[in-house]
C-alpha cells in the first residue's frame, strides 16, 4: 500500500496531549480576540458610513459603551466648524422591525414634547429620518442593520441592573422620573406601531407552556439541572398570576419603558438626570412597569448590612420607590396616581414581573447556549428563583406597603 499521500494517525502520550490542549486554548483566545477586533473595526466603519447621512461633522473617535444585552451602543466624537461634539449611537439588533423603532422614536419625541426633559433626543438625518439602515453581508447574504443617533446625556453612570444600590434620595427621584415619563406619554397614540408582544397578563398565561418546552431541551448542564429542580414551583406561581377582567379594566394602560433599571439612568448629586434605552417600550399596564422596575432595582444581589441576601426585595426601598412615584404624579396633576385596584394587585404584579425576568433568562440561554456563559446565566436564574420564593413568603408585607402609600 502506498502511504505517501496519507496522514498517519500517531499515538500521543498524556504530556503531549496536554501540551496540544494548552496550545489550542491559546489559539482559541487569539481567534476570539481577532474576531472581536474585526467586529469593532466593522462597527467603526459602519458608524462613519452612517454619519454621512447626517450633518454632524467628521467622525474623530468611536467608543463602545458596554452594558447592553440586545443592541450595541457607542459614544461618537465628531468635529464640525472647529468644534468637538459627542453623540450616542445605537446599532440595533438583527431582525428588528422598522415599526418597532418607529414606536420607540415617536414615543421619545412625544414624551420630550410633553414634559420629559431628561431623555436623550433623537438626531434627524439630512432627510429628516430618526434612523438609517446599512447593508451588512455575511456568508453571501445581505441584511440591513439599523442605526440611530441621539443627543448624549450628561451625568454619571453610577449603577447597573446587578448593582442597584441607590441612596434613598436617588430611589425617590428615580421613581419620580418614571412617573414623569408615564405622565408625559399618557396621551400618546402609537398609530398601529405597537410592539409584537402580548400584554403582561396575557403573556404570563402562555409562559407555562413555554417553560415546559424549555424543560424538554435535553441540555445536560448545571443551568438546566437547576431549572428542572425549580420548575414545578415556578409553574405553581404562574398558574395563580391571574387578574379578573373586571379588575383589569380598572387599571391604567399607558406607554411603559419596560426596562427601567438604574443602569438605564444617569445621576448627579442625588438626582436622576437622564433616562435612556426605550428599546422595549410598549403600551401595557403602568403597574407592571413600576413592579418590573422594583424587581430590578429594589433587590439584593449579595449579603447587605441591612440583613438582605441575594434575591430579597428590600421592603424599605420598595416603599420609598412607590411613594416617590405616587408623590410625583400628585405634583404633576396629570396622570392619576395608583388607584385602589392597582394597589390591591401590587403583590401579584411583582410576581408577574419576576416571571418576565425568569423568561428573559431562560429564553436567552436556551437560544444561544453554546455562546453564553453557563455560570453567568445560572447566577441570573438563581437570583430570580430566590426572589420568587421570597415574594411568596412576603405577600402580606408587599400588600401592606402598597396600601400605605
Amino acid at each position: 500500500m502506498d502511504t505517501s499521500r496519507m496522514l498517519q494517525l500517531t499515538n500521543l502520550n498524556t504530556s503531549e496531549l496536554f501540551t496540544l490542549y494548552t496550545q489550542s486554548e491559546k489559539l482559541m483566545e487569539v481567534a476570539a480576540d481577532f474576531k472581536s477586533k474585526l467586529e469593532l473595526a466593522l462597527a467603526r466603519n459602519q458608524i462613519i458610513d452612517a454619519f454621512e447621512f447626517y450633518d454632524l461633522g467628521k467622525v474623530k473617535d468611536v467608543y463602545q459603551i458596554f452594558g447592553g444585552y440586545v443592541n450595541t451602543s457607542f459614544g461618537v466624537f465628531t468635529e464640525k466648524d472647529g468644534k468637538e461634539y459627542y453623540y450616542f449611537v445605537r446599532k440595533y439588533k438583527k431582525g428588528i422591525q422598522e415599526k418597532e423603532m418607529e414606536l420607540e422614536h415617536s414615543l421619545i419625541d412625544f414624551s420630550i414634547a410633553n414634559g420629559l426633559d431628561v431623555a436623550a433626543g433623537l438626531i434627524r438625518s439630512k432627510d429628516g429620518k430618526t434612523f438609517i439602515k446599512l447593508p451588512e453581508e455575511f456568508k453571501g447574504k445581505t441584511e440591513y442593520r439599523y442605526f440611530a443617533v441621539y443627543d448624549y446625556l450628561e451625568g454619571e453612570d453610577k449603577y447597573t441592573w446587578i448593582d442597584p444600590y441607590l441612596t434613598d434620595e436617588e430611589f425617590a427621584n428615580f421613581a419620580g422620573v418614571l412617573a414623569t415619563f408615564h405622565n408625559a406619554s399618557r396621551n400618546y397614540d402609537p398609530k398601529g406601531r405597537e410592539r409584537v408582544e402580548p400584554k403582561i397578563l396575557d403573556f404570563v398565561k402562555i409562559l407555562p407552556d413555554t417553560f415546559k418546552k424549555f424543560a424538554q431541551t435535553g441540555f445536560n448542564d448545571k443551568f438546566h439541572g437547576f431549572y428542572l429542580r425549580n420548575l414545578d414551583e415556578i409553574l405553581t406561581v404562574l398558574e395563580r398570576t391571574r387578574v379578573p377582567e373586571e379588575d383589569v379594566a380598572k387599571m391604567v394602560f399607558n406607554p411603559i419603558h419596560s426596562d427601567y433599571h438604574p443602569g438605564n439612568v444617569k445621576f448627579r448629586d442625588g438626582q436622576a438626570v437622564g433616562i435612556f434605552d426605550f428599546d422595549w417600550a410598549k403600551i401595557d399596564l403602568r403597574l407592571f412597569d413600576v413592579c418590573f422596575s422594583i424587581v430590578y432595582s429594589c433587590c439584593a444581589w449579595e449579603d447587605l448590612p441591612d440583613g438582605s441576601t441575594d434575591g430579597d426585595l428590600r421592603l424599605d426601598k420598595c416603599k420609598i420607590y412607590l411613594q416617590g412615584y405616587q408623590n410625583k404624579l400628585k405634583e404633576l396633576g396629570g396622570l392619576e396616581p395608583f388607584n385602589e385596584t392597582e394597589k390591591k394587585y401590587f403583590p401579584l404584579m411583582i410576581e408577574a414581573a419576576n416571571a418576565y425576568l425568569i423568561n428573559w433568562c431562560l429564553s436567552s440561554y436556551y437560544a444561544d447556549q453554546e455562546n453564553l456563559n453557563e455560570y453567568e446565566y445560572l447566577a441570573y436564574l438563581t437570583h430570580q428563583v430566590k426572589m420568587l420564593k421570597w415574594i411568596e413568603e412576603h405577600q402580606t408585607d408587599l400588600a401592606e406597603i402598597a396600601s400605605s402609600i
